[in-house]
């Protein structure tokens, strides 16, 4: 009989956080017991990607502690940690972000490896329990999820990026992601300007992705040229 994936209960989760803050994680935690004995870093990595789902902040640790000293782990052992994690692709989630937030092509490297075969989830959120299902909250979050979500089957717009990493990484939005962005826009008020679609976007798009955007969406009618130019939502649209 298989194994089943080892996993953190609520109460543990403070010393979860002492065993990342042992690793050299930005994390206070304390030493209660566990019944977890004494994993490797590597499946301590995992252990705490699998509990993000369900306490956000460990993301924002992971991610930390990945764009600052992923060299500190072994990619062969996390790989393997991995594959027998509770939920294997959220791990890929935070190498996306860790990538974006320190660019290394080593990092890099190390991602593509540890990740490689790693199941992709189903399309759920990726933080469980967050938003009722079928909210406005909910709706938002799986029509403008982020590409790193996305790349591992999950749906959230939570950008889990520490200030202190000097970062100005923002996640990313696909083609039709950004649509719905827009027509949110465009339904929200009676005109709007590129300046406002880009302040919708939050900077997970450049100036000319954005004007792009504006150029070709079917829903849209342009009034005034260049800097004047407005948009409102066509009729039928």
């Amino acid at each position: 009989m298989t194994k089943p994936p080892a996993k953190v209960a609520p109460s543990e989760l403070p010393r979860l956080y002492f065993e990342l803050a042992r690793l050299g994680a930005r994390a206070e935690g304390q030493n209660v017991p566990w019944h977890l004995g004494k994993p490797s870093p590597e499946e301590t990595l995992v252990l705490a990607s699998d509990a993000s789902r369900q306490d956000p902040r460990l993301l924002w640790v992971l991610v930390d502690l990945l764009a600052r000293a992923y060299d500190r782990f072994h990619p062969l052992l996390l790989r393997r940690a991995a594959a027998n994690g509770r939920f294997p692709a959220a791990l890929g989630v935070a190498f996306e972000f860790a990538k974006q937030a320190r660019p290394s092509q080593e990092l890099s490297d190390m991602a593509d490896f540890v990740t490689k075969r790693l199941s992709r989830a189903r399309g759920e959120s990726f933080f469980i329990g967050t938003h009722a299902l079928g909210g406005a909250l909910a709706r938002r979050e799986a029509e403008e999820s982020l590409a790193e979500y996305k790349r591992w089957g999950y749906l959230s717009r939570e950008v889990p990026v520490a200030k202190e990493l000097g970062s100005s990484a923002r996640g990313h939005l696909g083609a039709a992601e950004r649509m719905n962005v827009l027509r949110r826009v465009a339904e929200s008020r009676e005109s709007f300007s590129l300046a406002d679609y880009l302040e919708a976007l939050g900077e997970r798009a450049s100036l000319r992705q954005a004007s792009r955007d504006l150029a070709t969406a079917p829903f849209l009618k342009k009034t005034g040229t260049t800097r004047g130019a407005r948009y409102r939502l066509a009729k039928g649209g």
